[in-house]
C-alpha cells in the first residue's frame, strides 16, 4: 500500500510540473505574439522568473512609493540638469570605461522584496569604486544590514515586504553599509543583533544624495547624471511580459502590472535610444542579469526613470575621456574632457614639454584643451597629460622617411649597362618592407628582372643581366617601404636614367669586362661577384656625383685595362690582388651602410677603389712601342 501511495505522489508531482511547463511555454508563446504584434524590439524566453510561480514572482518586487515626496526627503532636493561639457559621447557604459569596470557584479535578491536595498547598495558600491579609483574591484557590501538594520531619522528603510529607496539613501549616507562578510544576505527580515559588532561604524557611505528626476523623467537629465555622478537608482513598475525578458531593448508589449521595482542605470545609447539597467535577479535572467529599456518607456505606462537618485561619493571622483590621443609629426591640438560633481575642483598639466595644456573650468565638469607642437625627429614619441588626476596618453608620429641618395642619379645618362641601382635613406627602415614590389626597374612600362638587397639604411637592385645600351629605364620606390616604426616613405619616388650608347671596352686576355671594375673583376672572376659589386656602388655613389671624383675616374680609364689584363693572366698577382681588394671591399660596404658622404676622411678607399675598379669607358692607349 505503502508503495502505491508513493507511486501515486510521484505519478502527481510529475503531472504537475508536466503542466506547469506547460504553462510556461504558452506564457512565453504568448508574449512573443504581442512582440510580434507590436513590433518590438526584444525577445521573450523561458527564464529563472518565468520558472517562479506568480506569488513567488511579485515576491521579487518590493518598491515602496512614498506618500509626500517632499516630506520625506528634508534636504534633499530635486537637482537641475547639470550641463554636459563638450559633446556628449554618444554612448556610454560605466561597465566599460577607458577598458575599466566601475559596476559590481549582479545579485540575487532571491525570494525576498529586497529590490530597494540591492538597488541602493549596487550604487554606493559603484560610487566608491569611483571616488577610490579602484575599477574592477568586487566590492560586496551588506543588503541584509539594510533589510534588518537600515532605521534613519526614525524612518525604516524596509524589509522582506519592500522598502523606500529615499529612506534607504538617507541611511547610506547617515550610517552606511559595512561589508558583506559582517551580515551576510539570507532573504529574510532578519534581525540586527545578527550583524556583526561594527556593522554601523566600519562602513562606506556616500556625502549626499538628490533627486535627479522625480515624475517628469528626461533623457538628458538622466544622462548627464550619469556622466557626472556614476550609475543611478531609480523606479519602474513591472508588467507580467517583462518576466519573460532574455535580450534586446524592453518595451511595454501585454500583461497586467505586478508591483513596483528599484533597479540600478549603468549606461545608454543614443544610437539605439535606450539606457542600459542592472537587476538584482541573478545572472539567469535577461542578458546576463541586465536589460536594455527604450527612452520611450519614460514617463508612459512602465513610469521608467520616475524618482532616479544619483549618489555623490564621499570624496570627489572624476571621468575623463578620451584616454589616449594621436597625432600626425606636423601636430595639432586636442581635448579631454572631465566629468565630476559640483564644487569638485580639477587641474591639467603636461609631463612633456613639447605639448602644453590650458584647463578649463575648475570646481565643475569642463574640458581641458592641449596643443602639440611638431615632430622634427624621425622617431615618434609618447607623453602624457595629467587631467583631473588620471593619466591622458599621447602619441605622436616621427617625420616619415625620405630619400636622399639615388645612384644613378635622377636624369643621368652614359651610365654603365652593368650598374646596379641603389636608394639611401634618411633614418632606419624596416629591411622587410624593401623588396621587388616597393623597389623596382621598369623600361617602357616593362619590369627588369633583378634582385632587391634590403639594408637598414639602404637597398640595392641589382638587374639579373646588363641593361641595354643607349636605353631610358625608370626606377620606382613605393610608399609600401617603411621605417623601423612602420611609418612609410612621405612620398612615391620615381626617376630615370639612360644608359651609354655602346658597351664598355674591355682589355684584351681575362681582364676585361666587369661594367669598368676591370682589376676587381680580374681578380674575382665575375663582374657580378658581390665584392665586385659593392666597389662599383662605391664608385657610382661616391665619386661620380662630384666633379673632382669624375675626373679622378678619367685618370685611371687609361690604367685600369692593362693592369687587369696582367693580373688576370697570373694566378699570383691574382691572388695579391684580392688579397688587398677584400678589406677595400669590406669597407666600402661598410660606407654604404652607414650612408656617410665624408669623402675626405676617406680618401684612401677612393683612390684604392678607382685604381683596383676603374670605371673605364675608354680603349686604352697602345702600348708605347720599346726603343
Amino acid at each position: 500500500m505503502r508503495k502505491t501511495r508513493l507511486g501515486l505522489t510521484l505519478l502527481i508531482a510529475a503531472l504537475l510540473a508536466l503542466c506547469a511547463s506547460v504553462a510556461r511555454a504558452d506564457e512565453v508563446s504568448q508574449v512573443r505574439a504581442a512582440i510580434a504584434a507590436k513590433q518590438a524590439r526584444w525577445q521573450a524566453g523561458e527564464t529563472s522568473m518565468t520558472r517562479l510561480s506568480p506569488e513567488e514572482r511579485r515576491a521579487r518586487l518590493g518598491l515602496i512609493r512614498p506618500v509626500g515626496l517632499t516630506a520625506i526627503a528634508a534636504g534633499e532636493v530635486v537637482v537641475a540638469a547639470e550641463p554636459i561639457v563638450g559633446a556628449a559621447p554618444s554612448g556610454f557604459d560605466w561597465r566599460s570605461t577607458g577598458g575599466q569596470n566601475f559596476v559590481t557584479p549582479v545579485r540575487n535578491q532571491g525570494s525576498c522584496g529586497s529590490c530597494w536595498a540591492f538597488a541602493t547598495a549596487a550604487a554606493l558600491e559603484s560610487a566608491t569604486l569611483r571616488s577610490n579609483n579602484t575599477p574592477g574591484l568586487n566590492l560586496d557590501l551588506s543588503e541584509q544590514v539594510l533589510v534588518s538594520c537600515g532605521t534613519s531619522g526614525g524612518s525604516d528603510a524596509g524589509s522582506c515586504s519592500g522598502g523606500v529607496i529615499q529612506y534607504a539613501s538617507d541611511y547610506i549616507r547617515d550610517t552606511g553599509l559595512p561589508l558583506e562578510s559582517c551580515y551576510p544576505y539570507t532573504a529574510t527580515d532578519g534581525t540586527c543583533g545578527s550583524a556583526c559588532g561594527t556593522y554601523n561604524t566600519d562602513t562606506y557611505r556616500i556625502a549626499s544624495w538628490a533627486y535627479v528626476t522625480t515624475t517628469s523623467p528626461t533623457v538628458s537629465a538622466i544622462r548627464s547624471a550619469l556622466l557626472n555622478y556614476g550609475p543611478l537608482v531609480t523606479t519602474m513598475d513591472v508588467y507580467e511580459d517583462f518576466y519573460a525578458y532574455s535580450s534586446g531593448v524592453y518595451t511595454y508589449t501585454s500583461g497586467a502590472l505586478e508591483g513596483g521595482h528599484a533597479v540600478l542605470i549603468v549606461g545608454y545609447s543614443d544610437a539605439g535610444q535606450y539606457f542600459i539597467v542592472k537587476n538584482s535577479w541573478g545572472v539567469g535572467w535577461g542578458e546576463l542579469g541586465y536589460f536594455k529599456i527604450a527612452y520611450s518607456q519614460l514617463d508612459t505606462v512602465v513610469d521608467f526613470g520616475d524618482y532616479t537618485l544619483r549618489y555623490k561619493g564621499a570624496s570627489c571622483s572624476y571621468l575623463t575621456t578620451p584616454d589616449s590621443q594621436s597625432f600626425a609629426s606636423t601636430g595639432g591640438s586636442g581635448s579631454v574632457d572631465v566629468w565630476t560633481q559640483s564644487g569638485c575642483s580639477w587641474s591639467a598639466s603636461s609631463n612633456v614639454v613639447w605639448a602644453t595644456t590650458s584647463a578649463g573650468g575648475s570646481g565643475e565638469s569642463g574640458s581641458a584643451s592641449f596643443s602639440v607642437q611638431a615632430n622634427t625627429g624621425a622617431k615618434a614619441r609618447t607623453g602624457t597629460l595629467t587631467v583631473a588626476g588620471r593619466t591622458h596618453t599621447i602619441t605622436q608620429a616621427g617625420m616619415p622617411p625620405t630619400i636622399t641618395g639615388r645612384s644613378p642619379a635622377s636624369g643621368a645618362t652614359g651610365v654603365d649597362p652593368s650598374t646596379t641601382i641603389t636608394v639611401n635613406f634618411s633614418e632606419t627602415m624596416n629591411p622587410a618592407t624593401i623588396h621587388a614590389s616597393s623597389f623596382r626597374l621598369t623600361q617602357g612600362g616593362s619590369a627588369v628582372s633583378g634582385t632587391v638587397s634590403p639594408g637598414s639604411l639602404s637597398g640595392t637592385f641589382t638587374p639579373s643581366s646588363s641593361l641595354t645600351p643607349g636605353t631610358t629605364y625608370t626606377v620606382t620606390v613605393t610608399t609600401a617601404v617603411q621605417d623601423d616604426e612602420g611609418v612609410p616613405l612621405a612620398s612615391e619616388n620615381t626617376w630615370s636614367f639612360t644608359t651609354a650608347g655602346a658597351p664598355p671596352v674591355t682589355g684584351s686576355g681575362g681582364g676585361g669586362g666587369g661594367g669598368g671594375c676591370f682589376i676587381a673583376t680580374a681578380a674575382f672572376g665575375s663582374a657580378l661577384e658581390p665584392r665586385v659589386v659593392t666597389l662599383k656602388q662605391f664608385r657610382d655613389v661616391y665619386l661620380m656625383p662630384s666633379a673632382s671624383g669624375r675626373a679622378f675616374v678619367e685618370l685611371y680609364y687609361a690604367l685600369s685595362p692593362p693592369l687587369a689584363d696582367l693580373i688576370a693572366a697570373d694566378e699570383g698577382l691574382r691572388a695579391g690582388a684580392r688579397a688587398v681588394l677584400a678589406p677595400v671591399a669590406e669597407a666600402s660596404d661598410a660606407l654604404l651602410g652607414a650612408g656617410t658622404r665624408t669623402v675626405g676622411i676617406f680618401g684612401w678607399l677612393g683612390a684604392a677603389a678607382i685604381l683596383l675598379c676603374g670605371a673605364g669607358r675608354r680603349k686604352p692607349p697602345p702600348p708605347e712601342k720599346s726603343h
